[in-house]
């Protein structure tokens, strides 16, 4: 029987500690596009041993290494303030997510800005240290003669009376007061204790599904957002987990337990708590603690398999009597039945051999539920690129910018799989672009072969009478992009301008990257 692939569905959520799973909630669900997927690998070192022979010696497991790939639309949650759906895998990345869900107004004495100085908003003495208001933190300033611009935080001064929060460009004009500033989710970034995740991938999201896959102690290796002219902008998000499992089945202080009776009298055999990383992996576990239970009365052989054409659990014994006490049993509130797929209404008795009356189920143990929002068409957008003073939208056919977070595993041989954490070794920040072409304009040139920089932002979102729509803007900020290569091409007989950066920390103590959405 084939299965389809169009109605897989993914979940990804926060790890308390680092590689134990945490199953998904409904808020937890991501909507992700053809191609996304999580991939089971694990690393093998081969015997050198010599066997009289030329051919392959055995490889043997030395440590779990899974992978993914999630490629979804640049999506918000919809309402501003909240924090979207893929939410985790930002912050697993760039390490810090903060939600602004109170709007910060503007205080009297704003300015625009000019070619020496930089647009400065005022807002009122302490809602900078209210932290409503960040560095690197992205505003939406909601008057109309802006058109609700949308600016990165430059600096941040609450020793100013009123506040200032300078601006990373310039404004047209200068907002009144008592102009909201829009609620963000930023995510900021760290150097260390970026978060991990557990992931999940069902192929489907009811009862039927015929897979459940989970990875353990995620984290994002590199995210990239593709904004091309007249498309959907997309982000690809590659992960990467120390431990995995297929159709994993946890047992707790709530489903350890099964009370037997063997050719001696009635037993209860206590299965470690856990999370089984396969069916059969457990069934080996219960067919341990069977065996030992009875051992310890009739000596009776009882074993437990998982069959993988039928999906069911066998349990057996060589002896005179087995019963399974699924409803009489002292044990029956924290009984494993159901787990396994056992009707525990009544007990099984009168045979020796008793196979489990459900097959299991791995679809989701709760309904999905995904945020109210649309994907961004890349279509009156803007892209910010130059100085302080460079506010005018800067034309063009595709933007890329790729966050590049590597890990390396930490081994350790007390690990089931042999890595018990993790860390996240560099960031590099890479931007490309493809411009419209201007007659006159060699700044880039200039700048790439001075060694200069350029101050860059791409804002996605949608507008509704020439304002930026609250709920749907996402503002990536690089304070100081370095240009490392800049050429005139051809592009389907018109010229078109092609450049490609790397984003650095700057000297004004900001970072290499900011995302935030409004």
């Amino acid at each position: 029987m084939a299965f389809s692939s169009k109605s897989k569905v993914m979940a990804f959520i926060k790890e308390t500690s680092e590689g134990v799973i945490v199953d998904p909630t409904a808020a937890s669900f991501s909507v992700v596009r053809e191609g996304s997927a999580l991939v089971g690998a694990v690393e093998t070192t081969s015997s050198d041993e010599l066997r009289n022979s030329i051919g392959a010696s055995k490889s043997f497991v030395t440590k779990e290494a899974p992978t993914g790939s999630v490629s979804r639309y640049i999506k918000t949650s919809g309402i501003e303030g909240v924090a979207p759906e893929d939410a985790i895998l930002y912050e697993a990345a760039l390490g810090g997510q903060e939600i602004h869900a109170t709007e910060v107004v503007t205080a009297a004495g704003s300015t625009a800005g000019d070619s020496s100085n930089r647009a400065i908003l005022k807002v009122a003495d302490g809602d900078i240290l209210a932290g409503e208001l960040k560095v690197g933190q992205a505003v939406l300033i909601k008057d109309g003669a802006n058109g609700y611009a949308v600016r990165p935080i430059y600096a941040i001064d609450s020793a100013a009376s009123p506040d200032e929060v300078t601006l990373g460009f310039n404004l047209g004009v200068a907002p009144a007061s008592g102009v909201g500033l829009g609620k963000a989710v930023f995510w900021n970034t760290a150097d260390d204790s970026q978060p991990t995740f557990s992931a999940h991938e069902f192929q489907s999201s009811s009862a039927n599904s015929a897979y459940h896959l989970t990875h353990g102690g995620c984290r994002t290796n590199s995210v990239a957002m593709d904004f091309p002219a007249n498309d959907l902008a997309t982000v690809a998000f590659e992960i990467g987990g120390i431990n995995f499992g297929e159709n994993q089945i946890s047992i707790g202080a709530n489903n350890k337990y099964i009370d037997f009776t063997d050719s001696s009298g009635t037993v209860a055999a206590i299965i470690d708590e856990g999370r089984y990383q396969t069916p059969i992996h457990l069934a080996d576990a219960i067919s341990a603690k069977m065996l030992a239970a009875s051992a310890a009365s009739a000596g009776d052989n009882i074993s437990c398999s998982f069959d993988s054409s039928t999906g069911k659990f066998n349990i057996a014994s060589d002896g005179t009597v087995l019963s399974l006490l699924w409803n009489t049993g002292a044990n029956t509130a924290n009984s494993i039945g159901a787990s396994i797929g056992f009707l525990v209404a009544a007990d099984d008795t009168a045979a020796l051999t008793y196979d489990s009356d459900n097959a299991l189920s791995y679809g989701p143990a709760v309904t999905p539920s995904y945020d109210d929002s649309q994907p961004s068409v890349v279509k009156d957008n803007m892209l910010i690129l130059g100085d302080f003073d460079d506010y005018i939208c800067f034309g063009g056919q595709a933007f890329n910018i790729t966050i590049g977070t590597p890990k390396t595993d930490v081994p350790n041989w007390c690990a089931e799989s042999g890595v018990d954490e993790s860390a996240i070794l560099s960031r590099e920040v890479s931007i490309t672009g493809t411009l419209k072409f201007k007659r006159h304009d060699a700044d880039r040139t200039y700048k790439m072969l001075k060694n200069q920089t350029v101050s860059l932002a791409f804002v996605t979102g949608r507008k509704i009478g020439g304002n930026w729509e609250p709920g749907t803007v996402q503002c990536n900020y690089c304070p100081e992009v370095s240009i490392t290569t800049k050429n005139i091409i051809d592009s389907d007989g018109y010229i078109v301008e092609e450049f490609a950066g790397t984003a650095i920390v700057g000297t004004a103590g900001l970072q290499d990257v900011y995302i935030t959405q409004l």
